[in-house]
C-alpha cells in the first residue's frame, strides 16, 4: 500500500478566517506543474482522495485529481487540521487496502510522515513546502512494537524542482 501525502498549494490571506482561505493563482499553477510532471500510471492503485476541511486543501484536491485525470472520489476529514494530532487516523491507513492520497497542511503532514518513517512524531525528518508531494510505501504491518508499521519513502517532490 502506498500513502501519497500532498501539502495544499499556496492560499491568499484575503479571507475572514482561516479556514476559508482559497488559493492564489500562482498556489493552482503549481498544483498544474506538479500534475504535468508526474505520470498517471504512478496513481493506478490510489482509490480515493482524503483533504481536510480547510478550503485550500478541498481545492488542491480538486484540482490535482483534475489535472491527473483521475476521476477519483473525494473525501473530506475533519481529522487532517493543522494542529490535528498526526496519528489520528492511523487505524483507518493501516486497514487501506488500497493506494490512499491525504491532502492537508503542516505541521500535520510533517508529523505524520516522521511518525510512519521513524516510529516518532517528535523526530522531524521531512519539511513539507506548499505543493510537496510524498509517496510512502508500507513495508510492514503494524507490530506491538511498532504501532505505524514500517514505512519506506519512494519519492518527495518539492516545488523547488518542479518547472
Amino acid at each position: 500500500m502506498k500513502l501519497y501525502l500532498l501539502r495544499h498549494a499556496e492560499a491568499s490571506y484575503d479571507a475572514n478566517c482561516d479556514e476559508d482561505r482559497e488559493l492564489t493563482r500562482k498556489g493552482e499553477k503549481s498544483i498544474m506543474a506538479l500534475a504535468a510532471l508526474l505520470k498517471a500510471k504512478e496513481f493506478s492503485g490510489l482509490k480515493d482522495i482524503w483533504h481536510s476541511s480547510l478550503v485550500r486543501a478541498r481545492q488542491t484536491a480538486e484540482l490535482f485529481n483534475e489535472d491527473m485525470q483521475l476521476d477519483l472520489p473525494l473525501k473530506e476529514s475533519d481529522s487532517l487540521k493543522p494542529s490535528d494530532p498526526p496519528l489520528l487516523l492511523l487505524d483507518e491507513y493501516l486497514e487501506a487496502s488500497h493506494d490512499l492520497m491525504l491532502v492537508g497542511h503542516n505541521p500535520h503532514l510533517t508529523l505524520l510522515a516522521s511518525a510512519l518513517l521513524t516510529g516518532d512524531a517528535s523526530s522531524i525528518c521531512v519539511e513539507f513546502k506548499k505543493s510537496g508531494l510524498l509517496c510512502l510505501e508500507r513495508a510492514a504491518p503494524a507490530t506491538l512494537e511498532r504501532p505505524t508499521g514500517q514505512w519506506v519513502l519512494r519519492w518527495y517532490v518539492v516545488p523547488k524542482i518542479v518547472p
